[in-house]
Formats: structure tokens, C-alpha cells, sequence
């Protein structure tokens, strides 16, 4: 019987030591994240002052706290109908304890998020779902430059939705509405250390007084702004970095070894196979740090690749557990086929695909407009929520479909054990449960890793969401699980790691050992089409 698998060959003790090996390296995944690395994001927050500039912006010239004419906001009487003269500034990051602290590289990104001060007035009046209209200018400055001496990085014309509530006992003068959080920019690298943006906010208040509904007239009484900055914090990064860079080897000698495996077949390489091939090469790609670029060169287009990678792994993953489970039926005639797992795969293809489009719509345009929002505009919402609802449904589907497969291999296995062990003697009877209970520690480890990069995941998913939230402060980034996202990555690492190396393609059955009845004796039958029992 020209079958074999190392998971049937090797005994229960080595078996022990090598999952007990595992287990010890998966909890330093852990430990190294709960020990070693900070949170993975932290913010700084930034009262904008209020500036006045006579040439309304005309000039040119850039407004920072040492030629600001400072003014306060509800004091100021504006000396012209444009209100362009009005100038809010922050310098990022600021000085602490008079030392001017400066933006890294290991920061990785930069995410700005706008707090909009309304207070409540008779003669102002604040209108629901307002349209807020900014002309935004970032500049940066380099290391070693003068201090004054602005760089433009970019201008933008930018319009949020300001959405603003207040109790009824706070309607009176002296009353603050409570605004949500407005996204600003987002710059896909940490490229500078010091940042400069100046915000106007064109309001004419001769128009108004005509036409209420034109530009900024709806926002009632503003009486200042603040920022919040998120960036990725260095030290999480460099536990990060450190850890995919020890990783890459180690799963690259894997995968060729795995490919050579398999390639000196004397046949066509299976499914499954190729299933674990391409899975083993997702991973390198997703574990290969390409960050490490980012620390002496601007690349500006990192979320995006990052982006791109963790969809890649996703989809073949998923894919994966669908081909896995599917082969494991024993009975199924259609396995070894493609294209017989068309309408299971239809599910993550249509999820990827949506979120990969809302991916490249608000990743891609932010690489020369860090200041747009696919929220920003009726149209990009509308996008953004088909495509966040399509993905959602289909995972939805996916994960049903995907229970219900496992559901039936697992009784599907159960069945063919009761039916035929009676049959064997006690020795074969033995080494029947040895290898049914390997394939079972096999499938829980399958189920565990998909729970926890499932919930991983969305994790990141809704932890970005609050970053651009009310909850930037205190959402899941900013808090402390960096231990679960480098245990995850461990798991998913020890996981793809696990199948590459004791799903082993190797003749050595019939040489250690007589050849067995295959109706009676349960293997790893990856040379007939599947690794079910048989």
C-alpha cells in the first residue's frame, strides 16, 4: 500500500512531544506580547488654537503659534464677512516638559480625528446632519531644518457630516452640544517628524443672512476644535517586525520543503495538496516584513499592501477549511475536483471582492488625499455599506456552510469507526482509535484557529472602526490585547506550520510494516483523493 503519513507513523510519545512543543511556543506568542510589546496604538490630543489672519489664506504663508495673532473664539469680532480669516492650528506633536518630541518611522501610520466644539445659541442655530465644509493644509518639516521652515504636504477641500446632540435642560446659553468624532486624514506612513495643519472654515455671513442653507451656515455656534492623533506605537511595531522577520524563515524552509515534497510524486499532486501549498504561501507572503522598508524610505502605500496581504491569507485560509473539510468525506464521490467546491467558494470570493473594492476606494484614493473619506459623500457611503453588508452575509453563509460540513464529517467518521472496528483485532483495533483521535486533535485545532482569527479579525475590523470614532481613546487599538494579536499570529503561524509538516507524502507504509486491509485499517489516504478514513 504505497500510503503514508507521518501523524500515522509516528508513536503517541513523539507525537506528545511535538504538540507539547507547540503548545510551549504558542504561549511565548503570547507571553511576548503581554510581557514585551506595549498596546499597539496610542494618541495624543491637541486643543487647536485659534488664529487670525488678515489675508484670509491668500498670502500663502503658513500659521503657527510663533506668528499667530492669537484670538479667543467667542471674544473675536471678525473685521469682514469672510470668515477665512479665522485660522485653527496645531503643530504635531507638541512639546512636553519643553522638549519638542518628534514623530518615527516606527509609528508606522498616522490617524487624525476632528472634534468640533458647538455651543448652543438663539441666533446660531444648530440644523441635524449639517454639512461641514474645511479647507484643510498639512505641512511637515524635516529633521534638522528651521524651525519655521514648512514643507506643504498636501491641500484638500474637505466636507463631513456634523452630527450633534443635546438634552433638552441644556438648552440655554452656556450649553455645549455633544458632537460625534469627525475623521480628518489618515497617512499610511510616519514618513516625517513634525506635522503643521491649518483649518479654515468658509462661512460668509452676508450669504447666510440671505440663504441659510449655503456653505457652513448649519453648524450652529463653533467655539473651537481639537484633535486627536493615533499612531501606531514604535514598540509594538518592533515586537512586531521582529517576530515576522524570525517567522519567515522558518515557514519559507517549510514551504520548499513541502513543494520538493511533493513535487518528486509520482503523480499529479492532489487538492488538498495544493490547498496546503497555497495556504503555506499566503502566510510567507503575509509574514514577510516588508515594514522594515518604511524605516528608511516614505511608503505611503503600506496599509494598503498590508491590506492586500491580510485578505490574500484570509481568503485562501477559508478556502482552505472548505477544501479540508470537504475532502474528509469519506463517501463523497466528488472530491479531488475543484470545481465541485464552486458554490462553497462562491460565498468568499463575493466577500473578498466587496471589501476588497471598499479597500481600494479608501486606501487607494487616501494615497494623495489623506484627507478623504469614503463616509464623507452620499455616494461613498452608499458603496461602503453594500459592500460591508454583501461580506457580511457571506461570511454569515460561509460559517454556517462550514459547520455544517464539519458536523457531517465528524458523524460521518463516527459511523465508519462503528461499523467496522468490530471487524479488526485488538492491535489494529488500536491503532484505528490512534489515528482517528490524531485527526480529531487535528480538526479541534482547525475549529480553534478559526475561532480565534475569526474573532482576531474582527477585532481589528472594529478596533479601526472606534479609531475613527467616539472611542478613539479607549477603543480595543489603544488598550491592552497586544498579547492576543501576537498569540493569534502564532497560532496561525503554528497552525499552517502544523499541515505542512505532518502531512507528509511519503512511501513508507508497505516498507515498515505488512500490508493492510483498507477496509479495515483507517490512514491518511492523501494519495487516493482524500485524508478520511477508508
Amino acid at each position: 500500500m504505497a500510503v503514508g503519513a507521518v501523524i500515522e507513523n509516528l508513536s503517541n510519545r513523539k507525537l506528545f512531544v511535538i504538540f507539547s512543543a507547540l503548545l510551549v511556543v504558542q504561549i511565548l506568542f503570547f507571553l511576548v506580547g503581554a510581557w514585551y510589546a506595549p498596546s499597539p496604538s496610542s494618541y495624543m490630543e491637541f486643543e487647536m488654537i485659534t488664529c487670525r489672519d488678515e489675508t484670509r489664506g491668500f498670502s500663502g504663508k503658513w500659521i503657527h503659534r510663533d506668528n499667530c495673532e492669537q484670538i479667543v473664539l467667542s471674544e473675536y469680532t471678525p473685521v469682514s464677512y469672510d470668515l477665512r480669516e479665522i485660522v485653527f492650528v496645531a503643530k504635531m506633536p507638541h512639546a512636553r516638559d519643553g522638549i519638542e518630541l518628534e514623530y518615527s518611522p516606527w509609528f508606522q501610520f498616522l490617524l487624525g480625528v476632528l472634534h468640533v466644539d458647538v455651543a448652543y445659541s438663539e441666533h446660531f442655530k444648530y440644523v441635524p446632519h449639517a454639512p461641514l465644509e474645511l479647507e484643510v493644509r498639512m505641512g511637515y518639516r524635516e529633521k534638522g531644518s528651521q524651525k519655521n521652515e514648512w514643507n506643504e504636504l498636501t491641500t484638500s477641500n474637505v466636507t463631513r457630516i456634523l452630527e450633534c446632540t443635546i438634552p433638552e435642560e441644556e438648552k440655554k446659553k452656556g450649553g455645549t452640544y455633544d458632537c460625534d468624532m469627525l475623521d480628518l486624514f489618515e497617512l499610511g506612513s510616519s514618513s516625517y517628524p513634525f506635522y503643521l495643519i491649518n483649518i479654515r472654515i468658509p462661512i460668509d455671513q452676508n450669504a447666510c443672512k440671505y440663504n441659510p442653507l449655503s456653505s457652513n451656515c448649519q453648524i450652529g455656534q463653533l467655539t473651537g476644535l481639537r484633535l486627536i492623533e493615533i499612531h501606531q506605537n514604535g514598540g509594538f511595531t518592533l515586537i512586531w517586525l521582529w517576530t515576522k522577520t524570525l517567522m519567515t524563515p522558518v515557514v519559507g524552509a517549510c514551504l520548499w520543503w513541502y513543494y520538493n515534497r511533493i513535487n518528486q510524486l509520482a503523480r499529479n499532486p492532489l487538492l488538498l495538496e495544493r490547498a496546503i501549498l497555497y495556504l503555506g504561501l499566503s502566510l510567507a507572503i503575509l509574514d514577510f516584513p516588508i515594514e522594515w522598508i518604511s524605516l528608511t524610505h516614505r511608503v505611503p502605500f503600506l496599509l494598503l499592501v498590508s491590506d492586500l496581504r491580510q485578505g490574500l491569507f484570509y481568503t485562501v485560509l477559508f478556502s482552505f477549511w472548505l477544501i479540508f473539510a470537504g475532502e474528509h468525506l469519506i463517501d463523497d464521490t466528488t472530491r479531488n475536483n475543484i470545481k465541485s467546491y464552486r458554490f462553497n467558494l462562491s460565498f468568499i470570493i463575493i466577500a473578498s471582492g466587496a471589501l476588497l473594492i471598499y479597500d481600494l476606494i479608501e486606501r487607494g484614493v487616501q494615497l494623495y488625499d489623506p484627507f478623504y473619506s469614503v463616509w464623507s459623500s452620499p455616494t461613498g457611503s452608499q458603496i461602503a455599506y453594500v459592500a460591508i453588508f454583501i461580506s457580511a452575509i457571506c461570511i454569515l453563509a460561509y460559517f454556517v456552510f462550514l459547520l455544517f460540513k464539519i458536523v457531517k464529517v465528524w458523524t460521518t467518521i463516527k459511523n465508519k469507526r462503528s461499523a467496522q472496528l468490530y471487524q479488526t483485532s485488538e492491535n489494529r483495533r488500536l491503532k484505528v482509535e490512534g489515528v482517528i483521535y490524531r485527526f480529531k486533535f487535528l480538526m479541534l485545532f482547525t475549529v480553534l484557529c478559526a475561532a480565534f482569527t475569526i474573532i482576531a479579525y474582527f477585532m481589528k475590523q472594529y478596533g479601526e472602526a472606534q479609531l475613527h470614532g467616539d472611542e478613539a481613546r479607549s477603543g480595543f487599538l489603544t488598550g491592552s490585547t497586544s498579547a492576543f494579536f501576537t498569540g493569534t499570529f502564532g497560532m496561525c503561524n503554528i497552525y499552517v506550520l502544523l499541515l505542512l509538516a505532518i502531512l507528509d507524502i511519503e512511501n513508507t507504509v508497505s516498507r515498515s510494516r505488512p500490508q493492510i486491509n483498507q477496509t479495515i485499517i483507517p490512514t491518511w489516504k492523501i494519495t487516493e483523493g482524500n485524508m478520511g478514513l477508508s
